[in-house]
């Protein structure tokens, strides 16, 4: 009885043992069931995709079609189309041969035939070993570079070549099956195999050299920008590559699983061909008549920040850009790249670093400054150009008005130990702060500047953007931080030399900004090119609208330096600039390059037309104009002439009859002959001892915090005697941006 007892209890001990064991397994399994499936859910794509690769070793990428660049009007700047590259696969030739004899012979005929090869080059790719397991050849053949020389490279096609091939096929196979059918007997077993190709895309730029240094390019297989949009959009245009998967199911079959590419964006730009194509003409008549070591032209739209056009001398086709670039020189000139011009400045007081390389790398680096955009790279002093801003400073803070007047009876300005000259050889006598300006007095300059003070003047540098890069959507923006004077360095000589234009650095796009918000009601706006993302079926993706940085000047400032500016250009120092019967305003400039006394400069003309509503503004600069006195601006006014007289129908400006434009009472600074020393626009200074001397740039003055102009609130930073901004939306005199 015991013992059964016992035996029970045994039983029962044992069945709950195996029940708690069964619900534990019961939950493991359950547990690694349920993370299976979370795993299978978060991360089974990628699995798949692992273990499809694993499964046959083989997968292939699928290219994706890189976007388009697009200019205004709906013009390609650039566009990509497909090649093939010829792929030959030894072990299935070979098997195919094997049970289908002929094989091997046909497909070389018809390879060779449709891609214009040699047969026995081809039998030789395939080898001679029936039993090669090699399943991926590609076909090289000879080609000459450049230089000269010789080089085995992959056999690329075109569409054509691979759609022709594609039909002797299909006619080898219309053959055979006729023959077959008739002859039972004597049976074509020839199969075509063994001959595929991989996709690639190649980028193509319709207008070849126009625009070069904005669009710029890519390397030869698309994956990566080398200059240009074609960098700072490389992203958005570029894309996705797919992935073709080949594996064997559970059956033994070969499948195959496709990821499809995602293709490129693309993009819409302000850039206008026909405005570009004005200036590139505009420079090349430039340079055939007159010539300079460097010429550039920058076109933009100052009512927005747009920019239509930047044009040099220096261009190149984008479809080939080393051997066109070689091409701007001669031979005399490769041959010792130490004397090129572009060298010269780039190696400039480090020219023993070039002389140093070896012929290759400064073939090279020549390259490499061909390429440069001098328009956003480019850093030099302004000259006079800078007076416009100085007199809007002046006018905005009231420290002037434009009844001031500003005497001028020795032709010369003390300033501490140094005397600076103005570039008229004759005095300027009593002058108006805008006669001041068509006249280009150096010594009326330096008085407003010292009114101005360097707390002020500073402010306004910062209020321009000037030391700091605009943030315009190009790669390569130059930094001029360290070329500019702050507050705590800027003394009585530095700030009246820099009233007038020397002592501190800009680049073309920076200063342009500038200029613009002086004739555009005192908007500025960030410069820049994108104004639209789109997706392949033209879809947009993003909208890139005008960013409003700050308001630099009021309305009546902006409006009195239309007048000052329509000045200049009708009775002052830029009457080579405009057409009779177009209302102009701009302004000359002119400065020495370092080192100083060396006669070379830089000559610049900035203007917009029409000057009281502004369609379109153009900033011409020429570098060492090839003429008798570099220091005239008349070069950089006649180039900035051609590019207004191209574009004047183009933008719907006519001619117009205002009589009140030459109711002046001044007379032009022009003498009977035509010609005038008011071109002279660099300033001499004379130190106590009576020798001349000119100051020179700062090493490299302690540099704010740089601050993302693009992301500030637009803001008015009037001066202390201005209403508040909330009272003035009160009032209703704040001016409302233009549209």
């Amino acid at each position: 009885m015991s013992s059964k007892k016992t035996n029970r209890k045994v039983k029962i001990h044992a069945g709950k043992r195996l029940a708690i064991l069964f619900l534990v397994i019961g939950l493991l399994l359950i547990f690694c069931i349920g993370w299976a499936v979370r795993l299978t859910v978060k991360n089974g794509n990628e699995y798949e995709h692992k273990a499809l690769a694993q499964a046959t070793g083989t997968s292939t990428a699928i290219p994706s079609q890189p976007g388009n660049i697009y200019g205004a009007n709906g013009t390609v700047l650039a566009s990509t189309y497909k090649v093939y590259r010829l792929i030959l696969d030894p072990k299935v030739l070979y098997a195919t041969e094997k049970n289908y004899p002929g094989s091997l012979d046909k497909t070389v005929e018809l390879a060779a035939k449709a891609f214009s090869l040699s047969e026995i080059e081809l039998e030789q790719a395939f080898g001679d070993d029936p039993e090669t397991t090699t399943t991926y050849v590609r076909f090289r053949t000879r080609v000459t570079q450049e230089d000269g020389s010789e080089k085995m490279a992959d056999t690329i096609l075109s569409q054509n070549q691979v759609d022709y091939y594609n039909e002797l096929v299909a006619d080898f196979q219309k053959e055979k099956a006729a023959w077959n059918a008739t002859h039972e007997d004597d049976r074509i077993r020839a199969r075509i195999a063994g001959v595929w190709f991989e996709e690639e895309y190649r980028r193509e730029y319709p207008l070849g050299s126009l625009l070069s240094k904005v669009i710029g390019y890519t390397t030869r297989d698309t994956e990566n920008g080398i200059l240009g949009l074609e960098v700072s959009y490389e992203d958005e245009l570029h894309g996705t590559d797919g992935r073709r998967y080949t594996y064997i199911n559970d059956e033994g079959n070969v499948e195959t699983e496709v990821v499809p590419a995602v293709d490129g964006a693309s993009i819409v730009t302000s850039l206008d061909a026909n405005v570009a194509a004005v200036c590139r003409d505009a420079i090349d008549h430039f340079m055939e008549e007159t010539g300079a070591e460097r010429a550039n032209v920058l076109v933009m739209d100052p009512n927005n920040g747009e920019i239509l056009a930047m044009e040099s001398n220096t261009r190149f086709d984008l479809n080939n850009p080393t051997e066109s670039i070689l091409s701007l020189f001669t031979e005399e000139e490769l041959a010792d790249p130490t004397q090129i011009f572009l060298l010269k400045e780039a190696f400039k007081g480090n020219m023993d670093k070039l002389e140093a390389m070896s012929h290759e790398e400064q073939i090279q680096a020549l390259i490499q400054q061909v390429q440069i955009n001098y328009c956003i790279s480019g850093a030099y002093e302004p000259g006079s150009t800078a007076k416009s801003l100085t007199l809007a400073t002046g006018i905005e803070e009231g420290v002037i008005n434009r009844d001031s007047t500003f005497e001028d009876w020795t032709g010369e300005v003390g300033v501490g130990r140094y005397t600076i000259h103005c570039h008229m050889e004759d005095t300027c006598g009593v002058l108006t702060p805008m006669e001041a300006l068509g006249r280009s007095c150096n010594v009326c300059y330096v008085k407003i500047g010292q009114a101005i003070g360097a707390k002020t003047f500073s402010r306004y540098q910062e209020i321009f953007n000037l030391g700091q890069k605009t943030g315009i959507d190009l790669p390569g923006e130059a930094d001029t931080s360290g070329l500019i004077y702050y507050e705590d360095g800027l003394g009585d000589i530095e700030i009246s030399t820099c009233s007038f234009g020397q002592g501190f650095n800009v680049t073309m796009i920076q200063f342009a900004s500038a200029y613009a918000s002086l004739v555009n009601g005192g908007y500025y706006y960030q410069p820049h090119i994108v104004k639209e993302i789109v997706d392949s079926e033209g879809n947009v993706l993003k909208k890139i609208d005008p960013v409003l940085v700050r308001r630099t000047i009021s309305k009546d400032t902006s409006e009195y330096m239309q007048e000052c500016l329509r000045y200049v250009t009708t009775y002052g120092t830029a009457t080579y600039a405009p057409t009779d019967g177009y209302i102009m305003g701009g302004k000359t400039g002119a400065a020495e390059k370092l080192p100083r006394g060396t006669g070379k400069y830089v000559v610049s003309f900035i203007g917009a037309v029409p000057i009281d509503n502004p369609k379109f503004l153009v900033y011409a600069t020429v570098d060492e104009p090839d003429v008798e006195d570099q220091s005239m601006s008349k070069p950089a006014q006649e180039l900035a002439h051609d590019v207004f007289e191209g574009l004047y129908n183009y933008f719907g400006i006519y001619p117009e009859t205002d009589e009140s434009a030459y109711d002046y009472d001044w007379t032009s600074v022009r003498d009977s002959s035509g010609e005038s020393d008011s071109w002279y626009e660099e300033s001499f200074i004379d130190d106590p001892d009576g020798s001349i001397v000119w100051l020179t740039l700062i090493e490299t003055p302690e540099v704010p915090e740089e601050t993302e102009t693009a992301e500030e609130e637009p803001e008015y930073m009037p001066n202390d005697g201005d209403v508040p901004s909330e009272e003035r939306e009160e009032s209703g005199t704040e001016e409302s941006p233009p549209d």
